[in-house]
């Protein structure tokens, strides 16, 4: 079986990241009646989710599609995609004001994503049936994950074929380098966006190229770089990524240095999204999409539809045709390729592969009829065995060209260069044709369909049938080979020209300024160090130029440029007055070194020197300053000031504290060191220790009273093994919430420990955990100790010592905080860099919200109750630790807190929370205590009977309504119960009845079972009452005072009373009576055993009982109207005390029944049971013995 060729990503679910908000949410608004059929309206595996998670992010498709139109007759760039982008916005604030009103009132976490007239909700079921109700929303479908795929494994670059004309073989193979040199276009002018996972922006392959590189070498990433996912990785403000996706395309596409002609479009500028990193959703896809379309500046805001990009690419997939999670063609990602199209913009996604290289494993998005996708072959023009064939949507011939994608020397990140295979490739390939197609033509620029069938028209045919199609046009090929030469060469030019010229200012050539033509075909390019700036193709006609510099002011004016020629069109710019500003900065409490000042909108930087101090050169007027702190400060963030320059001037600009998107913030400084006193054992290495903390403590969006710190240096909450290969925060390896003084391969030796200790009173208490003399598994001569601080408003430090250059000082270590994967929380003080030193602190602490803390007690019995869950608003759910007690970072705002806990009642109660304030929600949650009147149920079938039945009571004792059932555990199905459940409301009892069958039970012998009873009851929900059935050889059952034989109501046998003869049994006592009532007994219903007693007896005696254990079972009822305190006697049997000071009027009623049972063990062929009176004479009206074969006594 071959190799697979490329390495997918797992497909993962989980909340997806948070998405830039472009539109605002409506006011708040109740929801209409639900409608019939909204349960229609949810896709049967988002309401499998719903009930499986509870909460989940999906989305929401609205009914109504924009009119694009009027984009479509739009002449220029800019036109069609304004005009797009007003008709989907216009569409979508109207048709989902109502979705947005009433996701508003219920505080629910939501994104409109207008390019689809969508919105991504996160929501439980009920959520998601009142949107359904709403009569303009048509489908909520799951917010679906996607593959990502990867290049084949690398290999060197000498495993590259042999250059042809000094160029790769898959350039010379499209006809790339002839562009080049025949008609001087190389995908100037051109702008190529790029959706996939993070990217190297500083390849060298690639990194002029970036159209947010600024002329000083700045970077302005505002409408040029967007995340709508979660980023591993950033430098300089741009995702790197897990995988850096795009570093390997966009060699492809627009790669090239003097040594390396790996790229197609050398000219061409490059924008991007990160949308696909370690998860790729639906969502994410939307979100770049629409921002494609319409860029905004790195906050979200002030889109720009005019600065789209020309051309985008996009790689990833669906899952193949024959997966069980196949969703087929989806209608979100064909309106976002619709309304590329309609906005002028060239699509082209990756096609991708497959295993089987089947016919018809054409999917999404590559699939899609409106997309435009390529086929993968190799230097020996063979079809590549994974290429996907069609066809595609609607029967559609798939793929619709194809181009190299086989052995491809392109850029890897680490400014490498590799030969491996990629679908991708061939995508980028094309991207790159089209570039240098309106590079060189440009009366096609921006002309989709015209563009397509010029390189459907030259592409060189290949013949094969295999999946249908003709030899022009198949699914294996499509319309045959990339031949972007053969393209240019028959594309309408129109003639073009070059435009010169150089820029002086009092005669000396000016350097750095920038030269900008209008659209169409816009061009952008710097002057020279002698001032000269050349462009050189643009199309024959009148252009708009306009040239500035910062103190130079802004030049504009006209040239005609002519088929052929070289206009040149020199511009003489004068200066303006300008203004010394100075100032220093500072951040984190000190002198920001080594920051930059940057002056927006211009090429003018400064760096602060050692004391924060910077010194810029402005002409008057208003300007607006960044800064942007060097990266070994990163507890500061970035700043932007605005100044107003009239005259030399000072500006000093503080740098605010770095912030994670949940609001924590760092802060360096020489805190004492603070050691732990109690060492933890772990109970193995690589597996934490659990350790309970002395309260709740507040961490990002959860509370927690235990702890498991880790021996690779981190606290984890959650018992999960160690994980010692540390990457960047949010870190990938973790995703969870963790706590990272020094995360990093290290080891626990017996010259090293965890220690903890507790310090403070509440509620400013703090929990030490201390690694103490921890050494490396890499190096174990070096050693380091460090701590985290715990605090319980929700705060954290770090402490340091023993560090000594490299690897304790965190050269290869992680140090910071992280809330989580998916949604970016995390703080990052430093990665794999010397960071530490002996006696620094770092401190982390939450911003811009409360605490909410609580206790949640037992309405029963006031006892603390653990394990609650405490849900606040839809901003947090907490946990109460095991003393009841709860603690969480709370944004400010009025909640309702719901607590609950199963077993328990739910309790909701309002609470309002101000920012750095505490509030309190203290709570008693209701739960029922169903308890049994018994510990046993002895069932004994006398006389041979085939079943024996008795009862007991279950009784609620809580304070909420308990349901309960009782379930009968015997082999073999010989023990009953009825009723076997119910419902018992506070203070409220049951009779249950129990029947076990003697069916086949010798005499002598005996069966154990068990009741299993349980409840609603918090305290106990489940205990188990031991139940038995036995056969006795031996009864003897005599009704004391009766002077004949009777049966009593479940129609046992009892004999008359009679004195004792040896041999027999019978009672002693020359003194002895009988009495008999004169009026009924109360509390049984065997009258005539109760009435008549034995009365001043000494001694019942029963001989010849072989040696066993019995049961006694004495019944007593006062049949005289004889007062409390009047008779008081104690029976013994064999010798030991059975019934002490028994008053039967005092204990039961006069003329009330009671009884009294007891077990006693007979070894000597004899039972003496003495009746000795304390007060008055003894009484006993009833007396059973019962061999007992299932009992032992000592």
């Amino acid at each position: 079986m071959p190799r697979t060729p490329q390495r997918w990503r797992a497909i993962l679910t989980g909340t997806a990241t948070a998405l830039t908000l472009l539109l605002p949410q409506g006011a708040a608004h109740a929801a209409p009646p639900a409608a019939p059929d909204k349960i229609d309206k949810i896709d049967k595996a988002l309401l499998a989710d719903l009930a499986g998670k509870g909460k989940t992010d999906f989305l929401v498709r609205l009914k109504g599609g924009a009119n694009l139109a009027a984009a479509h007759a739009a002449p220029t760039k800019a036109g069609k995609a304004a005009q797009v982008y007003q008709a989907k916005t216009a569409l979508a604030t109207a048709s989902q004001a109502g979705l947005r009103s009433l996701l508003t009132a219920r505080k629910a976490d939501f994104t409109p994503l207008w390019i689809a007239n969508a919105a991504k909700v996160t929501g439980d079921a009920d959520l998601a049936e009142e949107i359904a109700a709403l009569p303009e929303v048509e489908r909520l479908e799951p917010d679906i994950a996607v593959q990502v795929p990867e290049p084949t494994a690398k290999r060197a670059p000498s495993a590259a074929r042999a250059k042809v004309d000094g160029v790769e073989w898959n350039i010379d193979r499209i006809g790339a380098n002839r562009v080049w040199s025949e008609f001087g276009a190389r995908g100037e002018g051109v702008t190529v966006g790029v959706i996939a996972s993070g990217v190297q922006f500083d390849h060298p392959a690639y990194a002029s190229r970036y159209r947010g590189k600024m002329a000083d070498g700045s970077l302005d990433h505002s409408y040029n770089w967007h995340d709508t996912t979660t980023c591993s990785t950033h430098q300089d403000g741009m995702c790197h990524g897990a995988g850096e996706g795009a570093t390997y395309v966009l060699g492809v596409m627009v790669g090239g240095t003097e040594t390396q002609s790996i790229g197609v479009a050398p000219g061409a500028t490059w924008m991007g999204v990160n949308a696909c990193e370690q998860l790729c959703y639906m969502s994410a896809l939307l979100a770049a999409g629409q921002w494609m379309l319409a860029p905004t500046d790195r906050a979200g805001r002030h889109p720009r539809p005019d600065l789209a990009p020309d051309i985008v690419t996009s790689f990833w997939r669906f899952p193949s045709s024959d997966s069980s999670v196949n969703i087929g063609f989806p209608r979100w990602y064909r309106e976002v390729l619709d309304a590329w199209v309609a906005a002028g913009i060239f699509p082209v996604l990756d096609n991708s592969f497959n295993e089987s290289g089947a016919c018809g494993s054409a999917v999404a998005p590559g699939g899609f009829a409106n997309a435009y996708t390529a086929g993968t072959f190799g230097a020996d023009n063979a079809i590549w065995q994974w290429s996907t064939r069609g066809p595609g949507e609607n029967g559609q011939v798939k793929p619709d060209i194809a181009a190299p994608g086989v052995d491809v020397l392109t850029s890897w990140p680490g400014n490498n260069y590799y030969v491996s295979s990629s679908s991708g490739y061939s995508a980028a390939h094309v991207a790159g044709a089209v570039a240098l197609l309106w590079s060189a033509a440009p009366s096609l620029y921006r002309d989709v369909p015209a563009t397509r069938a010029l390189l459907d028209r030259t592409a060189a045919d290949v013949a094969d049938t295999s999946c249908g199609g003709s030899a022009q046009k198949n699914n294996v090929w499509g319309e045959g080979r990339l031949d972007v030469h053969a393209a240019v060469k028959a594309a309408p030019t129109g003639g073009t020209g070059a435009l010169t010229g150089t820029v002086t200012a009092g005669g000396t050539p000016l350097a750095l300024v920038t030269v900008t033509t209008a659209a169409p075909g816009a061009r952008t390019v710097v002057t020279a160090a002698d001032g000269t700036y050349r462009i050189p193709r643009l199309a024959a006609g009148t252009h708009q130029v306009t040239v500035r510099k910062p103190g130079y002011g802004t030049a504009t004016g006209t040239v005609t440029v002519t088929a052929g020629g070289s206009a040149v069109h020199d511009v003489a710019l004068s200066s303006v007055p300008t203004r010394t500003v100075t100032g220093t900065v500072t951040g984190d409490g000190a002198s920001a070194a080594g920051a930059n000042v940057h002056v927006v909108g211009t090429a003018d930087n400064a760096t602060t020197d050692a004391a924060g101090r910077y010194r810029l050169t402005l002409p008057d007027g208003d300007h607006e300053l960044k800064v942007t702190p060097a990266s070994l400060s990163p507890c500061a963030g970035t700043a932007n000031a605005r100044i107003s320059v009239t005259g030399d001037m000072t500006k000093d600009i503080a740098l605010p504290p770095r912030a994670d998107v949940f609001g924590y913030t760092c802060s360096t400084g020489t805190e004492p060191w603070i050691a732990g006193t109690h060492k933890v054992t772990p109970p193995a290495q690589w597996v934490p220790p659990a350790v309970d903390v002395p309260f709740s403590f507040p961490f990002y969006r959860g509370s927690h009273g235990r702890i498991w710190p880790s021996m690779t240096g981190y606290v984890g909450f959650t018992p999960d093994g160690d994980t010692p290969w540390n990457d960047n925060l949010p870190s990938f390896q973790l995703q969870r919430p963790a706590i990272l003084p020094f995360w990093d391969d290290l080891w626990l030796d017996d010259q090293a420990g965890i220690y903890t200790t507790a310090m403070g009173t509440a509620p400013r208490r703090t929990f030490v955990v201390e690694w103490r003399n921890v050494t490396f598994r890499g190096d174990r001569t070096k050693r380091v100790s460090f701590a985290a601080l715990l605090h319980e408003d929700g705060s954290i430090g770090f402490r340091y010592r023993g560090t000594s250059p490299g690897l304790s000082e965190g050269s290869s270590a992680t140090i910071g905080i992280q809330g989580g994967f998916t949604d970016n929380s995390a703080i990052e003080y430093a990665s794999h860099r010397s960071a530490l030193a002996d006696g620094r602190s770092v401190t982390f602490t939450p911003t811009g919200r409360g605490l909410l803390s609580g206790t949640v007690l037992n309405a029963n019995d006031s006892t603390p109750v653990g394990g609650a869950t405490v849900k606040v608003g839809d901003v947090a759910t907490l946990t109460t630790a095991g003393d009841g007690t709860f603690t969480g970072l709370i944004p400010p705002g009025e909640y309702q807190v719901t607590v609950s806990k199963e077993r328990y009642g739910t309790v909701s109660r309002q609470a309002a929370v101000r920012i750095g304030e505490r509030s309190n929600a203290d709570v008693s949650l209701v739960t029922g205590r169903v308890s049994a009147d018994t510990t046993a149920v002895e069932l004994v079938a006398r006389g041979g009977e085939p079943a024996a039945s008795a009862t007991f009571t279950l009784t609620n004792l809580g304070k909420a309504a308990a349901p309960y059932s009782v379930e009968a555990d015997a082999v073999g199905g010989w023990l009953s119960v009825s009723p076997g459940s119910g419902d018992l409301a506070p203070g409220a009892s049951a009779v249950v009845t129990v029947t076990g069958s003697a069916a086949g039970l010798a005499a002598g012998t005996f069966r154990n079972g068990r009741l299993i009873v349980r409840s609603a009851s918090a305290g106990t929900p489940v205990f188990h009452i031991p139940a038995s059935v036995v056969a006795p050889k031996t009864e003897i059952a005599v009704d004391a005072g009766g002077i004949r034989d009777t049966r009593d109501a479940a129609g046992h046998r009892w004999s008359a009373d009679r004195a004792y003869s040896a041999g027999g049994y019978g009672y002693l006592g020359d003194q002895s009576r009988t009495h008999t009532a004169t009026g009924p007994i109360r509390g049984t219903a065997d009258q005539e055993l109760c009435k008549t007693a034995r009365e001043s007896m000494l001694e019942y005696r029963f001989d010849g009982l072989p040696t066993g254990v019995y049961t006694v079972e004495l019944g007593f009822a006062e049949t005289r109207d004889t007062r409390p305190g009047q008779r008081i006697f104690t029976v013994t049997a064999e010798g030991r005390l059975a019934v002490p000071g028994l008053d039967v009027a005092a204990e039961a009623g006069v003329r009330t029944a009671t009884t009294r049972r007891y077990a006693v063990k007979v070894t000597d062929g004899r039972l003496n049971l003495r009746f000795v009176g304390q007060r008055g004479t003894p009484l006993v009206n009833t007396i059973r013995v019962t061999e007992r074969p299932d009992k032992t006594l000592p």
